[in-house]
């Protein structure tokens, strides 16, 4: 893999950064690249790698710069603005593409793009780190131990700090309200309006529905044709939630996201290096059949960011070594549903059925 022609796009993030100095440490060389010339050149430069210094608004120039890679790492938020023209240039360049995205419109979008890909030969695989890894891999193997499921549902808790590309993304999205699936269709429906008691580890957890983007990629992982994902959110939080509902809407002006997202970078920095060695996150996962069998699965695994480092190079070692397939693929998809269990930590969890 040392050997292999690889980039990390978007290295000077906060997730981008672990995830290249985690590879350095393990012997590889990634190319780094981004749009921030002096961060960029001084984490090349410390790590002594190679870099290159692009931004995404000319297709031509970013195909000539990632011509001759066999893979992107694309780490550059906001995905929902950076994913299509990084995918885009991938495929016409042959190379394959993988993303630590979560968010369920840019699944929507890079499914669209599947078949294209699959022509060229090209894997489009997003959501190599924890959003969706776990919940994914879970997911579909809770579909084998069920015959026939029709209800799907995911939770897990225990997530600690929040970077600030992931609160950026999020606040982008929050104005438009929560996502489930029902009868294979996506349907919107109102932050907090969703929510339930999961038991795991000997506790009780109150979790509430968000649109996580195993709402969208499930179905494709499973077939199932009804999901909900939950997490637990403090109660702070969905005080504030409920408190500034009115307003929320004002985030769909552009000056007032960026506004808000200008101050999110300013004072968000991200989980310490403490908390992501000592923090733990249990996913829990439930199918049920119409005849009302039902199946429950929970997984414990590492905290989200350290998670999404350790993930995100294992999936570039699988595609480096010709694994995954092409075309638009989810985690399970392309590697099994075992997959999550060859990162360090990963274990299920027995609980009676």
């Amino acid at each position: 893999m040392a050997v292999s022609k690889w980039m990390i796009y978007g290295a000077n993030g906060y997730t981008g950064e672990l995830i290249a100095r985690r590879a350095v440490s393990r012997g590889l060389k990634p190319v780094l690249a981004g749009r921030s010339r002096g961060k960029i050149e001084e984490l090349a430069n410390e790590l002594r790698l190679e870099y290159k210094i692009f931004d995404l608004n000319n297709s031509n120039e970013v195909g000539s710069h990632i011509q001759g890679f066999q893979l992107v790492l694309h780490c550059a938020g906001p995905f929902i603005q950076t994913s299509v023209p990084m995918a885009k240039a991938c495929i016409s360049k042959k190379v394959h593409y993988l993303d630590i995205t979560g968010e369920i419109p840019v699944y929507e979008s890079l499914q669209a793009l599947g078949e294209e890909a699959k022509e060229a030969g090209v894997l489009l695989l997003p959501g190599v780190g924890f959003d969706i890894v776990p919940t994914d891999c879970l997911a579909s193997s809770l579909k084998e131990s069920l015959s026939k499921p029709k209800f799907l549902e995911l939770a897990f808790v225990g997530l600690s700090e929040v970077s600030p590309g992931t609160m950026k993304s999020a606040l982008a999205q929050l104005p438009y309200g929560s996502k489930i699936r029902r009868d294979g269709e996506m349907v919107g429906v109102p932050h907090l309006s969703r929510a339930r008691e999961v038991s795991a580890n000997g506790k009780t957890y109150k979790v509430y529905g968000i649109p996580w983007g195993d709402v969208f990629t499930a179905y494709i992982s499973t077939g199932i044709p009804n999901i909900d994902v939950y997490t637990d959110i403090p109660s702070g939080q969905v005080n504030a939630l409920r408190y500034f509902k009115p307003i929320i809407s004002l985030l769909k002006l552009p000056f007032v996201l960026k506004g808000v997202q200008a101050l999110v970078g300013k004072t968000i920095k991200g989980p310490g290096e403490r908390t992501r060695t000592l923090v733990k996150t249990t996913v829990w996962g439930e199918v049920r059949s119409e005849e009302g069998k039902k199946f429950t699965k929970v997984l414990e695994c590492k905290e989200g960011y350290e998670f999404t480092v350790e993930s995100s190079l294992a999936a570039v070692s699988k595609v480096l070594s010709g694994k995954g397939g092409k075309g638009f693929k989810t985690p399970s998809l392309a590697f099994g549903s075992e997959f999550v269990l060859e990162i360090p930590g990963s274990k299920w969890k027995d609980i009676p059925n």
